[in-house]
C-alpha cells in the first residue's frame, strides 16, 4: 500500500532527464512529458537555454523554484533540479511537479528564479564580452604591426623619389602618395593606442617640457594644411602661463593633433583657431584651458555621448574619409590625463571643443 501511494503522489509529479554534455536527452521516465531522446531541452522551453551554463564536471546541483512552463496551453508549475554531472556521471535534470502549491507562493518564487536567471545569463554575457574584447585587442595589435612595415617602406622609397629628376606631374604623384601614407600611418597609430587604452596599457609619461614651444610646433604642422584649403589658423596662448610645466607631452599633442585635424578635415571656408588659457594656478600645479573652434559643418549627432564613440563617424558624408576614431581616443586620453572635456556644435555654423588638463609647474 505504501508504494502504491508513493507512486500515486510522488511518482506522477516527479520526471528524471539524463542528459549528455551538451543538453541532449538520453534517458527520461516520461511521467509529466514525453521527450525524443537525443532532442535538446531548450527546444522544449526557453527557460533550459541556461543549462549550458551549467552543465560540466564539478558535480554541482542547483535548484530553481516555482518555474512557471506553458507547453501545449497548459501551464504548469515545477521545482527543477539541475545537476551538472561529473567526469563519470551524466548530467540530470528533475521535474517536480508543485503547480497547485505554488499558486499561493508565485510571485516570491518568480522574483528569486529571475536573479539567479539573470546572474548566470550576465556571467556568460560578459565572459562573451571579455572573450571577444581579448580577440579584438590581439587582432588589432597583429593587424596594425602588419600595416606598419609596408608603410615604412613606401614612405622610404617615396621620400627618396622625390630626391630624384621629376617632372611636375610626377612630383604631384610622389606627394600624393607621401600624404596617403601618411593618412593610413595615423589611422593605424590610432587602432593601436586605442587598444592599449581599453586594455589599460597605456601608461603617461609625466617629465617637464616647454609648452609654448610644444604648441608653436603643432602651429607648424597645421598651418600648411589650412593654407592648403584657405583657411585662416589662429593660434593664441595666454603669456601668464609658465614656459616649462610637467606632464605628459606626447599624449597632449595627441589630443590637439586629433582635434585641429577634425577641425581642418569639417572646415570647407573660415577659420580654425587654438587658444590655450590658464584656467587654475595653484602652488605646484595648474590647470590649462585648450579651445579648439571651428566655422565648420557642424557635428552631425543626436545624442552627445555618441561622439566620443570608437567608430562613430561625424559626418555622413563620403568625401571625409577616417575611421571615426580620433574623437574616441582623445576622449579616453583626456580622462587618462584626469581631464575634463565638453563641446558645443551648431549645424554650418561650427563645432568648439573645450578640453581642461592638470599639469605640474
Amino acid at each position: 500500500m505504501m508504494e502504491q501511494i508513493r507512486n500515486s503522489y510522488f511518482n506522477s509529479r516527479t520526471q528524471i532527464i539524463v542528459l549528455n554534455k551538451n543538453g541532449q536527452v538520453l534517458q527520461t521516465d516520461n511521467q509529466l512529458y514525453d521527450f525524443p531522446l537525443e532532442s535538446l531541452l531548450e527546444d522544449f522551453h526557453p527557460f533550459f537555454c541556461i543549462l549550458p551554463s551549467l552543465l560540466g564536471d564539478d558535480d554541482q546541483e542547483t535548484v530553481f523554484s516555482g518555474v512557471h512552463m506553458d507547453y501545449k496551453g497548459t501551464e504548469m508549475v515545477f521545482d527543477v533540479i539541475v545537476n551538472s554531472g561529473s567526469e563519470t556521471t551524466n548530467p540530470f535534470v528533475v521535474l517536480i511537479d508543485f503547480s497547485s502549491y505554488y499558486k499561493n507562493f508565485q510571485s516570491i518564487a518568480q522574483e528569486k528564479n529571475e536573479s539567479i536567471l539573470s546572474f548566470h545569463l550576465e556571467e556568460l554575457k560578459n565572459k562573451q564580452l571579455e572573450s571577444e574584447k581579448v580577440f579584438k585587442d590581439k587582432f588589432l595589435a597583429n593587424v596594425s604591426h602588419d600595416l606598419k612595415t609596408p608603410l615604412w617602406g613606401t614612405t622610404f622609397f617615396a621620400n627618396k623619389l622625390e630626391q630624384t629628376e621629376l617632372t611636375p606631374t610626377q612630383m604631384d604623384y610622389v606627394k600624393t602618395i607621401k600624404e596617403s601614407n601618411e593618412h593610413m600611418y595615423h589611422l593605424v597609430q590610432n587602432l593601436l593606442d586605442l587598444s592599449k587604452i581599453e586594455s589599460g596599457q597605456m601608461e603617461l609619461v609625466n617629465d617637464v617640457f616647454d609648452v609654448h614651444q610644444s604648441i608653436a610646433h603643432l602651429e607648424s604642422i597645421f598651418k600648411p594644411k589650412a593654407f592648403e584649403k584657405k583657411l585662416q589658423l589662429k593660434v593664441e596662448m595666454d603669456a601668464s602661463i609658465p614656459k616649462l610645466i610637467i606632464g605628459d607631452k606626447i599624449r597632449l599633442n595627441q589630443i590637439l593633433i586629433n582635434l585641429l585635424d577634425n577641425s581642418i578635415k569639417f572646415t570647407q571656408e573660415g577659420s580654425v583657431a587654438l587658444i590655450i588659457n590658464l584656467n587654475k594656478n595653484i602652488e605646484g600645479q595648474l590647470q590649462l584651458l585648450f579651445i579648439v573652434s571651428d566655422t565648420g559643418s557642424g557635428i552631425e549627432t543626436t545624442n552627445k555621448a555618441d561622439v566620443f564613440l570608437s567608430f562613430k563617424k561625424l559626418h555622413s558624408s563620403k568625401k571625409i574619409e577616417g575611421l571615426g576614431l580620433g574623437l574616441a581616443i582623445v576622449s579616453n586620453l583626456v580622462k587618462l590625463m584626469n581631464g575634463q572635456i565638453d563641446f558645443q556644435t551648431e549645424t554650418n555654423k561650427g563645432t568648439t571643443f573645450e578640453v581642461v588638463l592638470p599639469f605640474g609647474v
